[in-house]
């Protein structure tokens, strides 16, 4: 017979997105630096919304790689 267990074991989900704080975060820069980027053509970004922007995390992470690789 199996027990009711009123919290189930919850599954760490990955968010595949990240907020402009997290990317800021990850870069070491300010929120208003971050912002500047995030509005650059060739940064990538999903807008939900008006107002809204997430970003990709492996989308993220290829781009900055790519802006290292050009600034050599």
């Amino acid at each position: 017979m199996e027990l009711y267990n009123p919290q189930p074991q919850r599954e760490k989900i990955e968010k595949l997105t990240i907020s402009i704080k997290e990317a800021a975060q990850m870069l070491g820069i300010s929120y208003n630096v971050m912002l500047t980027l995030v509005h650059r053509k060739d940064f990538p970004k999903i807008l939900a919304g008006q107002r809204r922007i997430l970003i990709p995390k492996e989308a993220f992470i290829k781009w900055v790689n790519e802006q290292a690789c050009q600034n050599k």
